[in-house]
């Protein structure tokens, strides 16, 4: 293993099952030849440093087809529906069951993870590969922390330590030399000042915005490139199979932007040409949300600003044509939708305009604020316009110069 001070060291925050965005991290930094020696984690953080740690380049694929609410605790079926936790009439016959369970335990039963760790992990293939593993976890016997890394990890010993860091208040408390320990989130969520203490001076933070405590990442002197999740979703127990796929995604693209290989604000575009396009000159002075005050480019903010009023789709790799093409295909679409609308006949669009006027009230709008400002002009009276597209453009900065790319769209040909 090189010096620390020349290696990178991946810092894995907890987050329970958000942890799938550092496997999308993970999977950036071998793209972009990034060589890490050193996987510190916390929680879930720790559990994929483990897995990371054996420098298997592919097993990170089939642990995430894995992973289901099922494969972390054992619950009674009518607790669990299609791997996500149910709490309908079925959970509620199954509750004695599981209260049963929970004294038993004294917590949630996680022999499942434990199996799902030992189906994944293999200490042998940690120790051999020369790399440097440290987790956090908290003695219950005197409630300290305890900052451990591999050679302090008896033989054996290895997944008792990664269960030890991830052992969420109200699962069953691992044991370790008669010691029981809970989750390592509870002390630092964000095991940064342990890599740091350890030597490393480059570090790569995988930031999920997880439960426990969170402590400010203070980079003076070192190397660090922080990741954080662009885009909140999600909860520490969301196993739905779509939001592990998208937040995994999302965890790749924002590596890839963070190391300036993608560019955006709001998308993730790569290189390609941007299409020619048969416009009016764009203004400078419409009206941009301030994360974008800095960008030279007007055709970029102006792409980022339509896509965003029509909702189109974020996680995703674009580039500047492609999302041109998908903003062009959803303006249809929304057009499509108002004109149905307004031919659907008096008593529909009497509620439509009646939603309109209550949102305005909430500040909650249905539908994408490009949709929402054509109906405002469709359905409302022209006293009501100006004080509804304020309220708008309040919530939504990136509307004016949105709609101003949009109806140069509409006025084409």
């Amino acid at each position: 293993m090189r010096r620390r001070n020349d290696s990178f060291c991946l810092v894995l925050a907890g987050g329970g099952s958000k942890g799938v965005y550092h496997l999308g991290v993970w999977k950036a930094l071998l793209e972009m030849g990034i060589e890490v020696d050193a996987f510190v984690g916390t929680s879930i953080g720790a559990v994929v440093a483990g897995l990371l740690a054996q420098d298997l380049r592919e097993s990170y694929e089939s642990f995430v087809d894995s992973i289901s609410l099922d494969s972390i605790v054992a619950l009674p079926p009518g607790f669990v529906e299609e791997g996500r936790l149910s709490v309908g009439r079925e959970a509620i016959q199954d509750a004695p069951e599981l209260f049963r369970s929970l004294i038993a335990h004294r917590g949630l039963d996680t022999s499942p993870l434990r199996g799902l760790l030992e189906a994944h992990i293999d200490e042998s293939k940690i120790r051999a590969s020369g790399k440097d593993l440290g987790i956090v976890t908290v003695d219950l016997s005197n409630l300290r922390p305890r900052q451990v890394f591999l050679e302090d990890m008896e033989e054996g010993k290895v997944l008792d330590y990664l269960m030890a860091s991830a052992a969420f208040p109200g699962f069953k408390a691992p044991v370790i030399d008669g010691k029981k320990y809970m989750d390592g989130g509870v002390f630092e969520n964000i095991p940064y000042d342990m890599a740091r203490k350890r030597g490393y001076r480059r570090l790569i933070v995988s930031d999920i915005g997880g439960l426990g405590r969170n402590r400010r990442v203070e980079t003076e002197g070192s190397l660090t490139a922080h990741i954080k999740s662009s885009i909140p979703m999600g909860w520490v127990f969301d196993f739905d199979r779509d939001f592990l796929k998208e937040f995994r995604l999302l965890g790749y693209l924002d590596t890839l932007r963070s190391f300036g290989r993608l560019a955006g604000y709001f998308y993730f575009i790569g290189p390609g040409k941007a299409p020619d396009l048969s416009l009016a000159p764009l203004p400078e002075k419409v009206g941009f949300p301030r994360e974008m005050e800095h960008e030279r480019s007007l055709l970029h903010k102006y792409l980022e600003c339509a896509a965003l009023v029509l909702e189109i789709p974020r996680i995703r790799l674009y580039d500047y044509q492609s999302l041109f093409d998908a903003i062009d295909e959803k303006l249809i679409e929304e057009e499509g939708k108002i004109e149905n609308l307004v031919k659907s006949g008096e008593d529909r669009i009497k509620a439509t305009g009646n939603i309109l006027r209550e949102s305005v009230k909430t500040g909650v709008f249905n539908g994408s604020p490009y949709y929402n400002y054509r109906m405002i002009e469709e359905l409302l009276p022209a006293s009501a316009w100006e004080v509804t597209k304020k309220a708008l453009a309040k919530i939504h900065p990136e509307l004016p110069a949105g709609l101003y790319f949009l109806e140069g769209l509409g006025k084409r040909d």
